[in-house]
This record gives C-alpha cells, structure tokens and sequence, in this order.
C-alpha cells in the first residue's frame, strides 16, 4: 500500500489550535459555510513557497504528547493526526467512526451498547480492544477538556475485546455526538507518547510523526516533522517564510494572531457559543417580556460580520445554525428590531412616563429609570464591541445601559457573586453579563438553564427548562425535532439567556499548497487520507 500522494516522499505537516474550554471570556447562518476556501484577494493564484521542502507543525518538547495529559494547543494538534477519535463529527453534524462497527442504546435511553471492529491495529503491533476505548472515554471523563460534556455519565467498561457499554443518568439519546475523543492504549495514561490508531505515529526520541503502515489509507507525506517555535512573532515568521505550513486560529479570540503572505483560508465552525445572560435577582430584567424585548436590541450579524471579524456566525438560538436541529423560522422572530423592541418594552410596563426622552417603570409604586449594567470581560476582542453596540442602540430608545470591561478575575467574581469587602453584597452589581460557553455536540444545556447548572450565573430558577431539556435529550430520531423545538420555543418566549452567535476558526495554510482538505471542529485532519500537497516546481528541483 502506497502512503504518499506526493511525487517525491516528502516529510511533513502543520500547527496550532485554540480548543477553547468551558469559560464566560474565552482564552471560547443562514447558509454556513463548509470548510470554506478563502483567499488574499486581487492575486493571482500561485503555488506557495516552501523554505525547506518538508510539511511541518510547531511543537512544544516541554509538553506531553499524550492528549490526556497536556494542555498545549500545538501538541493537541499534533495528538489529531496520532489518534483516531471514537467518532468523528463532520461541519453537517454527520456522524461516522472509523474504530466501531455498531452501537445501540437500550429501549430506556440510558444504557449504550457499542462494538469495535475487528482488525484495527495499533501503533505498538497490538490489536485495538473496547478495553482501549472504553479506558479512552474514562480518562476523557477525568479531564477538564472533556469532562464537562460527560455530567449525566456513570461510565464506559468494556464486558469482553470486542464490547463495551456507557450507562447514563437519565435517557440520553445523543451519547455518541459527545464521544469525539482520542482512543489510546489502554493504561497508557502516564504516557508520553501513548500508541493509537492514527494516520501517523509516533516515533521514539524523534522530531517527526511517521505514516503508520496499517491505518489502511493513503497519506500525503510519509513524515510529519515537529519543529519549536514560541512567542507570536516567532510563530508568525515561521509560518510566513514556510518553515511551519499550517495555523490554527481564533479570529474572534483574545489569542487571535495576524498571518499574512500568499495564504489560503479554510473556516470551519465550533460549538463555542457567546451569550449574554441575565442576573435573575435583579427586578428590572426579572419579567420575561422585558428579557425578550432586549433580546429584540442584540445586532447579531453586525456581531458576527464586524466585531468577531467573521469568526462567527449569527445565532439567535442556543445551537449552532450548522446544526439541522437549527429552526431558522423561530429564530427569525427573534432577528434585530429596534421598534418591536421598544413596543414590547412599552407593553410590559417601561415606558417614557414623565415625558423625559428616557424610559421609566413603576416599581414598588415609584418611577424609576430603567437602567440596565452589563459586564464583559476586557480581556476578549470583540465582546466589548457588542456590548457597546447594544448600549448605543438601547440608548437610541431612551435606555442606559451601563458596559463594564472587567478584568477576568474580577469578572469572574461578579459572576459569582463574591462579597470581598464583608458588607453582605456581591462587591460587583451586574443586571446583564456577556458570557461565552462551549457546548456539547449534543446541545445540553443542562449547565446553564437549570438550577444546580454549573454555568448558572444568573441564578435561574425555572424547573421547566429541566423538563424540556430532558424531553429533547431522551427523544429518539422521529420525534428529536420536535422536542427540541419545543425547547427552543420555551427558551425563545422567556430569554433566559440572549444567543449571539457561534464562533467559526480559521485553518490558515499557504496558497495551493493543500488540497481536498475537510476542516472539522474536532479534527483538522478529518479527511487526511483526501488531501494532497505540492510543493513549488523549485522545492521539487531541490530535492
């Protein structure tokens, strides 16, 4: 079986991703776009120059390379092409595996059954087993990456080699959507470089990953070389004079970095949703029509177009528009208009009562301003942005809306409420908060909107959100559609929380030099076996 797609066997590939995790601040369509191909615009189209006639990705040797125990984004990338996943999820939410023959959940909803294929081999000559997978989803479970998507999980064990079963708390049907998490051996936990069934493997005291023979699929380089470069500037003159051939990068995010020369541009859309949501105790957003009035005043596609600098993508539900459980007819009722918002406003009781030019509410029998206070994060491009966006729009209609950039920690001790100064109130006085979460492929947002949810900030209370999020989740095919529409409907009419929009990251390589690349959120490589790369008529001479 031939490995190379190249003319010549040339030696390696890539760099640099931002998985962003659970966080308010982040470091985390109507036709959305699939892995689009993006350009420098008025060149003309040219083979992208490479300094040293091998593909490569940026390294960090202080790091782990073992998925489970590092953090290091470059690493992480490096880990995709090592790896397979248990599944894999395209930009469509299609899903695929390439490691289980079949999985099926019990009539109850809570009990999975999945079975391995046989004869997958693995980088250390063995033969891939459940007890590999099995121990995979576990030590997922365990870290801060993953674990968040695995709340309503007991666990996963393997009953024989070819078997193994997760149970659930209550009836989840879209279990196999949240297990887009690398397999490795089983007990290679403490690792370095731990075998899988990748593409490529890892090879002992080396500066490269190597095409492992028995993935069974072509790949476009024998040789992946891993080169260390740290600080932006570094980092970016690296990849602009070719020494690096792929980035990673978070348009909207505080790490975004500006890469020029002769590139191409491929985005590919994340789960990472920004929100503003609601402090519950605070009586002037208390009422769900004035939550859905403001909901009315929020400019998402200005949002997403300019202040995320396209990294995003308009959303005014909690799920990605990419998702086919998107209700594009719901979400229109909730598209930007200024004047609806101010008749809902009226309608629930804040008006211009006293002829001023702002508007007032009547509240324990006096007149008051309705004046709202808004906190963000400072340290996130953009998110300011659209705070002040909708502040001026708010102040348009004779409201004031008060945006506070705080730094993370402070933010983060508003969100909690904390009382650092003993007076027995929260030090930081918020009405409003813009927040960013990455959910899970399953659209569980059990965290948010219920009770005892980890990402509660605004203390919401309604016991209905439990009732239709559980509903959603237990459904199977015929009826999911339903149901989450049903959730999205109940969410829609009381605004809890206000989407914005889902952020889309950007593959950066150099012109023409890749094709027939598949970006997807969980897998820059996801289709390695389809691409092809070539090099400048000049490197093929060198060589």
């Amino acid at each position: 079986m031939s490995h190379s797609k190249a003319k010549k066997p040339i030696r390696a590939l890539c760099l640099a991703l931002a998985l962003l995790t659970l966080s308010a601040c982040g470091g985390s369509e109507a036709a959305p776009e699939e892995s689009a191909l993006l350009g420098m615009p008025g060149e003309e189209l040219g083979i992208g120059e490479a300094a040293d006639a091998v593909f490569s990705l940026n390294y960090n040797s202080q790091a782990s390379l073992n998925p489970y125990a590092t953090d290091d984004t470059d690493n992480l990338l490096i880990s995709q092409l090592v790896y397979d996943n248990v599944f894999e999820l395209d930009d469509d939410f299609n899903l695929t595996s390439r490691i289980l023959e079949d999985w099926e959940v019990s009539a109850n909803g809570a009990y999975w059954t999945f079975t391995v294929k046989e004869d997958i081999p693995m980088h250390d000559g063995s033969e891939l087993t459940a007890y590999d997978v099995a121990y995979s989803i576990s030590l997922a479970r365990r870290t801060d990456r993953y674990s968040g998507r695995f709340q309503c999980m007991y666990g996963a064990s393997a009953s024989d080699e070819r078997t193994f079963h997760i149970s659930t708390t209550k009836a989840h049907r879209l279990i196999p959507y949240l297990l887009t998490v690398p397999v490795v051996k089983d007990g290679s936990a403490s690792q370095t470089r731990p075998a899988g069934t990748g593409p490529y493997m890892y090879v002992e005291d080396a500066d490269y990953i190597e095409a492992f023979p028995g993935y069974g699929s072509s790949v476009p380089v024998e040789r992946i070389y891993m080169k260390e470069y740290t600080g932006a500037e570094n980092i970016i003159a690296a990849f602009e004079n070719s020494y690096i051939d792929l980035v990673v990068n978070d348009a909207s995010g505080a790490s975004n970095i500006g890469y020029g020369g002769n590139t191409e541009t491929r985005w590919y859309n994340t789960l990472n949703m920004h929100y503003i949501g609601f402090n519950m105790e605070s009586d002037m957003v208390s009422n769900p029509s004035v939550r859905y009035a403001l909901s009315l005043a929020v400019d998402r596609q200005t949002a997403a177009d300019s202040y995320m600098k396209d990294g995003a993508t308009a959303a005014a539900l909690p799920i990605s528009p990419a998702s086919p459980l998107y209700n594009g007819e719901l979400a229109s009722q909730l598209n930007y208009n200024l004047s609806l918002c101010a008749q809902v406003l009226e309608g629930a009781g804040v008006s211009d009562m006293d002829n001023d030019g702002r508007l007032e509410q009547l509240y324990a029998s006096q007149l008051r301003d309705f004046e709202l206070d808004l906190i963000v994060c400072s340290q996130s491009s953009g998110k300011g942005d659209v705070c002040n966006r909708f502040a001026e729009d708010m102040d348009s209609l004779g409201v004031t809306v008060n945006v506070r950039e705080l730094s993370w920690s402070d933010y983060l001790s508003a969100l909690h409420g904390d009382d650092l100064d003993g007076d027995g109130q929260p030090d930081v006085h918020f009405d409003m908060y813009y927040a960013e979460v990455k959910l899970g492929a399953d659209f569980d947002l059990t965290a948010l909107l219920t009770e005892e949810g980890s990402l509660n900030y605004g203390g919401i209370t309604d016991s209905s959100y439990a009732t239709y999020i559980n509903d959603y989740l237990a459904a199977d095919d015929l009826t999911r559609s339903s149901e989450s529409y049903e959730l999205l409907r109940y969410i829609a009419a009381n605004a809890p929380i206000i989407p914005v929009c889902f952020e889309r990251h950007e593959v950066i390589t150099h012109r023409n030099v890749i094709t027939g690349m598949n970006v997807t959120a969980n897998n820059v490589f996801f289709n390695i076996s389809d691409w092809t790369i070539t090099f400048s008529d000049e490197d093929r001479e060198e060589k």
